[in-house]
């Protein structure tokens, strides 16, 4: 049931990142009065009065006729200043139709057509298709009205009918090309002022231009979001119609393309400001520390935040040296943290760098820690915990799985090259992503998002490898020239009527990989050589950390039984005299002892055991471990009174320590104190009231006492509290014979024998 929670997710967090995204764009925008200017027909690029002969037969057909050509500045400030509009006019009507040729260019959507009709008392009727919800604020003096259609014949009519109703209170005037550029542009700039007064923009110092509140941005997200929706209708409508209707499809130039790449560019760069980056690194964190605290400590978080930051702050530091802009780090619920920076131009082997930089140093500093202080060393807790983070969080990152960071190293210089290798291994690595999420959903929604990207990197590949062999016999001149030699190569394969967003996608994996493809063969041996030696050097290193004599190990299972045993004698003969001599020098090194303890266990010297633990506790007089050892080895040597002796000191420690209470009623029951012993066993009833071994041991004990009918009880009490318990049936057939009730204990005996039959059987299956 809980899987069907992480579609739900995805589509989710696709509206969320949808929204932020447009906060971010309608946050980065800037308005300005807007400029509009008659221009002479030979200042319009020919790529584009080509274009513009689609529109003009189609509105030569509703009575307009083309006038002149607008050079304009919009109100949104855009990549490209100077813009061009065409101008036709309905002489019968008195209106005015605009054609602008979209910059980020769709084949079914390629032109923005919208009528004008200017009223003697200074009133604008504009009919929009599709643009509306982009518009805040009020539009004074002016009717707008959208038909959000894809049919110009719908728009021109929805006009032709508003037009007929406001003519029987208003009328139309007939305005020259240049009386109707200076009118739109008083009624363009009364809106920007508008805003101004209203408070929804405000300037932006030392400029001539205003950025929108914050706050009115907040409030057009979900009309402008629902209207988006409403555009991608018309959109997907025309693409149907396409399909029976090949006139619909416009071929894009190669010029315009270009232009909507740089654009496209413009929007994106600086999209995060600083101070944006630093409340969204913050954000994060916050939501971050919160998922994790409900199973974490708090110590384990703060190790966990540290350990990542350290790792990114690799990334971080390298993307830094190699001119990366816009650097900044996101933590992400439930999974981690990364890091992002931009860089059109980076090389491969600035790439190896950066991915090597997150963890690599954090698994020197792991490895480091794990072998300075190893468990039981004396070193604080946190200690180790931060070294085993370091270790396990950077290692696994290493591991060939994209998009990990070895994966991408792996990615980078094996399989980026080759498409449908390229894309089994994506998929490999979304796979095991996949399999470590199945219960934790944020992994599965990475390697749900990890894989909606596929394809595209799949057909980037694809273009490249054929692409890198035209680049090599045409070099381009400049980026100019890269790019229009990209986007004839897409058109070629088959991909110029994608969505834009998708084609520059493409074309901006195409431009990284070249710039990656410029490496020579010799470089990327060398850094593959770099990352198996760090992978393998990682993992060695993880294993001296772990078991820091492995080497000697190895040697160990290469030998016989015989000189297997003379060779761990002699260990434990060497870590005695090396303990013993570290003691000489300070007789107050606990892990000393413990060494020289458990190096004299392996020789059976319980005495030198005793007496190495006699020295732990004076060292640690409450530390009940310890004492708990002791009195083990002094049970061993059947020094019971001095086992009960520590037994004592620890129940005085710890007044609730069943183990304490159990151990030393056995000890109690060495020395006869029988009293002693069912006294022990009384107490750890009080505390667990359903310790069927120690109502067992006590029935035992009693039995020693001749209490045959308190031995019963407490024999019956366990059957009645498991029925199953064959030591029970064992303890009362045993009574039942001293009792002279034969055939009672004949009855448990067999009882017992046969459910210490079954629970063999359960074992050894």
């Amino acid at each position: 049931m809980q899987y069907l929670i992480y579609p739900i997710a995805i589509y989710v967090l696709l509206i969320v990142i949808r929204y932020f995204i447009l906060f971010l764009l309608l946050c980065k925008s800037q308005i300005q009065y807007p400029k509009y200017q008659i221009t002479k027909a030979d200042t319009v690029p020919i790529y584009l009065k080509d274009l513009f002969q689609t529109p003009i037969k189609e509105l030569e057909q509703f009575g307009f006729l083309p006038c002149s050509y607008l050079q304009y500045q919009p109100i949104s400030k855009a990549y490209q200043q100077t813009n061009w509009e065409l101008l036709l006019y309905n002489k019968a009507l008195k209106s005015y139709a605009t054609v602008v040729i979209r910059c980020l260019a769709d084949s079914v959507n390629l032109f923005d057509i919208e009528f004008y009709t200017f009223f003697k008392d200074k009133t604008l009727l504009l009919t929009v298709n599709g643009k509306q919800h982009g518009l805040i604020g009020e539009f004074p003096n002016t009717i707008v009205q959208d038909v959000y259609t894809s049919e110009i014949s719908v728009q021109w009519q929805t006009h032709q009918d508003r037009l007929k109703q406001l003519t029987t209170s208003k009328t139309a005037c007939g305005l020259s090309p240049e009386s109707f550029a200076q009118a739109l542009q008083i009624q363009m700039s009364g809106y920007v002022s508008n805003l101004t007064k209203t408070g929804k923009i405000s300037p932006i110092k030392g400029t001539e231009l205003f950025q929108i509140h914050w706050l009115t941005v907040l409030k057009s997200l979900n009309p402008m979001t629902q209207g988006n929706k409403k555009a991608a209708n018309i959109i997907k409508q025309r693409r149907q119609q396409a399909k029976t209707d090949s006139s619909i499809l416009q071929e894009i130039p190669i010029e315009l393309e270009v232009e909507g790449f740089k654009q496209m560019e413009y929007t994106q760069t600086g999209l995060v400001g600083k101070k944006f980056r630093t409340w969204l690194l913050l954000g994060s964190l916050g939501l971050f520390i919160a998922s994790y605290t409900s199973f974490l400590t708090p110590q384990s978080v703060v190790i966990f935040i540290a350990v990542l930051f350290f790792h990114e702050g690799g990334h971080l530091l390298a993307m830094t040296l190699f001119g990366y802009r816009d650097t900044s780090v996101l933590f992400v619920p439930f999974l981690g943290a990364l890091a992002t920076a931009r860089k059109d131009d980076a090389t491969l082997t600035q790439k190896f760098w950066i991915s090597l930089a997150g963890p690599l140093p954090g698994l020197i500093l792991g490895i480091g820690l794990a072998i300075l202080a190893p468990f039981g060393s004396g070193y604080p807790d946190w200690v180790q915990k931060t070294s085993w983070t370091l270790i396990f969080l950077n290692l696994f990152n290493l591991l060939p799985i994209y998009p990990l960071d070895g994966g991408q190293i792996a990615d980078l210089l094996l399989f980026s090259r080759f498409p449908y290798i390229g894309v089994l291994f994506k998929v490999f690595g979304v796979i095991i992503l996949g399999f470590l999420g199945k219960d934790r959903p944020m992994m599965l929604l990475f390697a749900m998002l990890i894989a909606m990207g596929i394809p595209n990197s799949f057909r980037s590949a694809k273009i490249n490898q054929k692409f890198q062999k035209e680049l090599q016999r045409n070099p381009p001149i400049d980026e100019d020239n890269l790019l229009h030699f990209i986007f004839k190569y897409l058109k070629q394969f088959g991909y110029g009527n994608l969505p834009f967003s998708k084609r520059y996608a493409l074309v901006k994996g195409l431009i990284q990989q070249q710039y990656e493809s410029r490496s020579k063969w010799k470089t990327r041996v060398f850094l593959l050589v770099i990352y198996c030696v760090t992978l393998l050097g990682g993992m060695v290193g993880t294993l001296q950390a772990i078991a820091p004599s492995w080497v000697r190990l190895l040697s160990y299972y290469s030998q016989n039984s015989q000189q297997r045993i003379e060779q761990i004698r002699k260990n434990r003969q060497q870590q005695i005299e090396l303990t013993t001599a570290a003691l000489r020098t300070n007789p107050n090194d606990i892990n000393a002892y413990i060494k020289r303890s458990r190096a004299r266990l392996g020789l059976h010297d319980y005495k030198g055991v005793l007496a190495d633990y006699d020295q732990i506790v004076r060292l640690k007089p409450h530390d009940i471990e310890s004492r708990m050892t002791r009195a083990s080895f002094r049970n061993r040597l059947k020094d019971y009174k001095g086992a009960i002796q520590d037994y004592n000191e620890i129940l005085r420690l710890d007044s609730q320590n069943v183990l304490a209470y159990h151990q030393r009623a056995k000890a109690r029951d060495f020395i006869q104190d029988y009293k002693g012993a069912i006294a022990d066993y009384n107490e750890i009833i009080k505390l667990n009231a359903k310790d069927t071994y120690a109502y067992i041991s006590r029935g035992y004990t009693r039995q020693k006492l001749q209490d045959y009918k308190g031995a019963i009880a407490d024999a019956n009490y366990v059957i009645q509290l498991n029925p199953k318990e064959a030591e029970a049936y064992m303890l009362r057939s045993e009574i039942r014979r001293h009792l002279g009730d034969n055939q009672g204990a004949i009855a448990d005996e067999q009882t017992g024998n046969t459910l210490f039959k079954a629970m063999d059987e359960e074992d050894r299956s």
